[in-house]
């Protein structure tokens, strides 16, 4: 009970410290400490590119594709068929299983 008035008392006596502290937060004329400015997007990553490209450039191998999509389509099919032209075919064998001996 005794340890409950002790700390009682102490608080009491701080009261007047706290309303000093609270004065000079309520002044208007009061100086405060200038914030600095930190953006959030200072350590975020910049992206997976490690160049950029010229965007001019690249305005103009899209403009290529006049019908957009559809020409993107036809592009890859025709890479498709490029790059099977240029795989050569097995040769033939004649040492395939079930295949007929002279």
């Amino acid at each position: 009970m005794n340890n409950i008035l002790y700390r009682g008392a102490a608080l009491l006596c701080l009261l007047p410290l706290a309303a000093v502290a609270q004065t000079s937060a309520t002044d208007p004329a009061a100086s405060a400490p200038a914030v600095l400015y930190r953006s959030v997007f200072a350590d975020t990553p910049k992206g997976v590119e490690n160049e950029s490209l010229d965007w001019r450039a690249a305005n103009a191998e899209v403009g290529q594709n006049l019908r957009g999509h559809m020409d993107i389509l036809k592009w890859e099919a025709a890479q498709a068929k490029a790059q099977a032209a240029k795989q050569p075919e097995p040769a033939a064998s004649s040492s395939k299983p079930g295949a007929a001996k002279p």
